[in-house]
């Protein structure tokens, strides 16, 4: 492929979730590659400090807050993508609540802040995504998922459930929308180098990593790139289909 298929520039990305982790990795990769980004998490501070550090790199990049459980934040966040730029050409849903509980242990309430945020939280940036690019011709969603939605871990339990639905989710939007422009389509991450593996144990890691057959955890930049093929012209003819990347680690499993 030229490379310019892959090249960015002049289209709007937002990417939930990415003043840290997978979210800031990826969302640095596509401002590498000429998109103009918005790091969006629940504080504008915290959004306002990782669109400075880009900037101070050359990096096109602006900070908005939002909360993707709460309905009034998504839509101030696509009244301000409208506003300001007028179009969004890639969403990336990465934005994620991970109960670390027993099944047992996991409160109602738990519960339904969970489901706000992981599947209606989804939802909803989604339909406003759809609404916006379908205006300018389309665009690309990519949904950060996970591995534990087709293995299932003690204490992932809450988890592993939304993020199975999540490959509903993203076949049914594909079906609808593929007219409109629209390509839909999810990441499964397995064990990354960041904040959210620190929740296993040393021994738990290294038992992954000797069931991974790259033998490695995997680094937040391979999560970029494979948003960066998603979302760029390369893909146009992919929709509705999931991208696991884990090392190997699914093959090793079972």
């Amino acid at each position: 492929m030229p490379p310019e298929i892959f090249d960015l520039t002049g289209r709007v990305a937002l990417v939930t979730g990415s003043s840290m982790g997978l979210g800031r990795a990826t969302a640095q990769v596509l401002a590498e590659h000429g998109a103009r980004v918005v790091i969006s998490s629940r504080k504008q501070d915290a959004c306002d400090a990782v669109a400075a550090e880009f900037r101070e790199l050359g990096l096109s990049a602006e900070g908005k807050a939002c909360n993707i459980g709460h309905d009034d934040d998504i839509d101030a966040m696509f009244a301000h993508l409208r506003q300001k730029h007028g179009r969004l050409d890639i969403l990336v849903n990465n934005a994620v609540l991970s109960p670390w509980y027993t099944i047992l242990d996991t409160e109602p309430g738990l519960l339904r802040k969970a489901l706000d945020v992981n599947i209606g939280g989804y939802w909803q940036m989604s339909v406003g995504a759809v609404k916006l690019m379908a205006e300018n011709g389309g665009g690309s969603i990519i949904n950060i998922s996970s591995t534990a939605a087709r293995h299932a871990t003690v204490m992932l339990g809450l988890y592993s459930t939304f993020k199975a639905s999540l490959d509903g989710m993203t076949r049914s939007f594909a079906l609808e929308f593929g007219e409109r422009g629209v390509r839909v389509n999810t990441i499964l991450p397995g064990l990354f180098d960041t904040s959210l593996a620190d929740a296993f144990t040393p021994e738990q890691k290294q038992q992954a990593i000797a069931q991974t057959p790259v033998g490695r955890l995997g680094d937040p930049r391979e999560i970029g790139y494979a948003v960066l093929y998603l979302g760029s012209d390369a893909s146009g003819y992919v929709t509705g289909t999931s991208l696991v990347i884990d090392g190997g680690r699914t093959v090793s499993v079972g």
